[in-house]
């Protein structure tokens, strides 16, 4: 019902003068949100789990048939194998035969067209009382762009973009029509589809099912409402219809399995739930946000009332399906950071009633005057901002992603390059070693003679021990070595930027040759080293969008741009790459010539950093001339990780402990996720608190060290340094179970042994 003061607010809008400029600019800022949803939809293709899933398209097209078992690796053919995304990968298969690749991120877009339609529609029924108010439209464009905000980072191109439409729909329609009979017809179909497109299908019957469960006790309070037997009835026809399917009544139990997999998988960063480090990304604080809002927003409906009726009036105004929807998607969002866009859906509707709450009582308590103007004109300026800053690519830079407007395919983030080097050198059909982010394109290009070791269909094929055995190859060579006694492999193609140590071993193998080198990608083929074979630096083939695909990125963005492979500095490259290797004199050698950019002086600063530590008569020149060029690099770019860190540990063996952590403070600053950076920023300040006894660099040593063991947990080296910090901070409760647990490592000296009794003995441990 409409207050008097919220009729006065209204009535002034809308006589105001600037009210004309309201219901135009909320129309602008909607049009702004339906094309900010497709550019963010239009991106290069780079996600590695595309390529299986169009292979699998493609093996179902030309075998008509949905395989049942393992038909794509070596190691596991003939295993058992769900696969619930078949009707996705038919989908794009049939669309990339038609249109290319790219049209894989159109489907993307229609998507996410079809999401916004559902989520303005969702959001507006629930906030129904508000829509008189002619800027209320506007308030739910800015937090429809922030929910974007939030969730783009899986409008990826994935099957699971179905898994977030449905969700919707599923949600909007229950709560549109609670008991409607059309529901018995809708849900199921939907249903239907959703089962064989996503492995998230067990969503939609916790969704009705929560419903269900609400319409009933609302029916066993209120028994003089009707029945909710039709809602019942669409439940047990959308459970009834998930055994349509190639895998039969197998699906039933399916959803419980694939919850349990987030307890296994701990090899996929997007599987790591909210105990972990890696879960706590800037968009899990936009969520976070929401949910805090939404929270204020249920205190205050709670406490309308009087003490007696405050229960009561809570769940009559909130509705017990919206309270029990959001206890659910906060635990599935809890468990894996995939999941926290299905939470950011629920919670929507409610932070828009929240805020539209909050700003009435601002307008009728305070003598603050709320500029409705200046709401719709944000609405605005927030879609253009947002539009530009997405087709120029600055959103992706300033989140530190790699994705890049614009439909196109680049053999920059494709290992395009490796493909041709293999079937080149007819590799294609032999055992090789592949790592699982790598291997992925190459099925999908060289299938049906190419078989995968490890790919990314993770442990729907491949067992968890398994994926143990290839972690442990990633870190230790010697692993690699047994896993190369058992298959014998050719060759082995692995991601440059992912598994360093991995190639460390390869290039220093006396059984295996670098072959095949670029930006992305290196091969490594089992042949004895004979000396002055030249590296084989292929210029890459540069991919062209398509004419359809070109079409559209110009309509979008007259200015675009695509990547052009031709403009990278091979040299560089290689010669960053050995650099990695530890190979300074080849990195040294290849840039010889080059100009002088940022690049080019960090790997001169390596070289001469390394010829410190090689050359200790003449330590000193050599490093000051590798901190002149490292100086120099960051100068060229001020974000450049490597130069800052080389910068540091010049610093730290020096005994320079403070130039050292401003250094690697630096690198923290740049990327937070980089183990290594908080590792070394907290060794600077061990050495400050221990050699110069400067106590108020404490709290940053125990910052970093919690940081580290929240990276890589159970580590007993990290965990003995922050047992002796927390002890030197007087927090024995803190100290005492980490030391106990550590202290009879037998990786630790005697020294430290004794230091961590010291530290038990004073705290009152054993």
């Amino acid at each position: 019902m409409k207050t008097k003061s919220n009729s006065v607010i209204s009535t002034a809008i809308e006589n105001s003068n600037e009210s004309k400029w309201i219901k135009p600019l909320a129309l602008l800022g909607k049009i702004l949100l339906f094309l900010v949803g497709i550019v963010l939809s239009l991106k290069a293709i780079k996600e590695p789990d595309l390529w299986w899933q169009l292979a699998t398209g493609d093996w179902i097209l030309a075998n008509k048939s949905i395989p049942t078992s393992d038909v794509f690796s070596f190691t596991y053919f003939g295993t058992k194998w769900i696969n619930i995304k078949w009707g996705f990968e038919v989908l794009i298969s049939l669309c990339t035969k038609a249109f290319g690749y790219e049209f894989i991120y159109v489907i993307q877009a229609l998507v996410t067209v079809a999401f916004l339609y559902f989520t303005l529609k969702l959001v507006n029924f629930k906030n129904k009382p508000f829509l008189d108010k002619t800027w209320a439209n506007s308030l739910i464009i800015i937090c429809s762009f922030v929910f974007l905000a939030a969730s783009s980072n899986r409008i990826i191109g994935r099957p699971e973009m179905f898994s977030h439409l449905f969700t919707l729909v599923f949600i909007y329609s229950l709560t549109r029509f609670p008991n409607h009979k059309k529901l018995i017809y809708l849900l199921p179909i939907l249903q239907l589809i959703w089962t064989n497109m996503h492995e998230a299908f067990g969503t939609g019957i916790v969704i009705i099912g929560i419903f269900v469960f609400a319409a009933w006790v609302d029916y066993f309070i209120n028994p003089k409402k009707e029945k909710p037997l039709s809602i019942s009835l669409a439940l047990l026809l959308s459970i009834a219809v998930i055994p349509i399917n190639p895998y039969g009544f197998e699906m039933l139990s399916r959803p419980l399995e694939i919850f349990s997999q987030l307890n296994t998988n701990k090899y996929t960063t997007e599987l790591s739930n909210y105990s972990t480090h890696e879960y706590w990304q800037t968009s899990t604080y936009f969520t976070f946000i929401f949910l805090v809002i939404t929270f204020l927003g249920m205190f205050a409906i709670a406490f309308e009332k009087s003490n007696e009726n405050r229960l009561k009036h809570f769940v009559n105004q909130f509705g017990l399906a919206n309270i029990l929807l959001i206890i659910a998607f906060t635990i599935l969002a809890s468990s894996a950071y995939r999941n926290l866009i299905f939470l950011n859906i629920v919670l929507l509707p409610f932070v828009v009633h929240s805020l539209f709450k909050f700003i009435i009582f601002i307008g009728t308590k305070t003598k603050f005057k709320i500029q409705h103007l200046a709401i719709s004109l944000l609405s605005a300026i927030l879609g253009i901002v947002f539009y530009i800053s997405i087709v120029s690519n600055q959103y992706y830079q300033i989140n530190k992603v790699s994705h890049t407007y614009g439909l196109q395919f680049s053999a920059m983030q494709n290992p395009a390059g490796a493909t041709q080097f293999l079937k080149a050198n007819n590799l294609d059909s032999k055992i090789i070693f592949t790592d699982y982010l790598a291997s992925s394109y190459l099925l999908y290009q060289l299938s049906p003679n190419f078989k995968t070791f490890v790919d990314l269909r993770d442990l729907d094929v491949f067992p968890d021990t398994f994926f143990q055995k290839n972690a442990e190859a990633y870190a230790n060579y010697e692993n690699y070595k047994l896993l190369d006694e058992k298959y014998n492999f050719k060759a082995a193609v692995v991601l440059n930027t992912q598994f360093k140590r991995l190639q460390i071993g390869l290039y220093n193998d006396s059984n295996y040759t670098l072959s095949y080198f670029d930006p992305l990608v290196s091969v490594f083929v089992k042949q004895k080293k004979l000396n002055n074979i030249p590296l084989n630096i292929s210029a890459l083939i540069n991919f062209k969008p398509s004419v359809f695909s070109s079409i559209i990125n110009y309509v979008f963005n007259p200015f675009y741009n695509p990547m052009d492979v031709n403009e990278t500095n091979f040299n560089t490259e290689a010669s960053l790459f050995y650099l990695s290797l530890g190979d300074y004199n080849q990195a040294n050698h290849l840039i010889l010539n080059s100009p002088k950019d940022a690049s080019v002086n960090y790997i001169k600063g390596q070289y001469f950093f390394n010829m410190a530590i090689a050359d200790t008569s003449n330590q000193k020149f050599y490093n000051d001339s590798a901190i002149t060029c490292l100086n120099m690099a960051v100068k060229q770019n001020t974000n450049y990780f490597e130069a800052y860190f080389s910068l540091g540990s010049i610093e730290l063996n020096q005994g320079n402990f403070v130039s050292a952590a401003k250094q690697f403070e630096k690198c923290c600053e740049i990327d937070h996720n980089n183990l290594n950076a908080h590792l070394y920023a907290g060794e600077c300040y061990k050495g400050l608190v221990e050699n110069n006894k400067a106590l108020k660099y404490l709290p940053k040593l125990v910052y970093h060290l919690e940081v580290s063991n929240e990276m890589n947990p159970n580590n007993p080296n990290i965990e003995w340094n922050l047992g002796v910090a927390y002890f030197k901070q007087g927090k024995c409760n803190l100290s005492t179970p980490i030391l106990l647990k550590v202290k009879d490592f037998e990786g630790l000296s005697a020294e430290d042994k004794n230091t961590a009794d010291y530290c038990l003995n004073n705290c009152g441990g054993k």
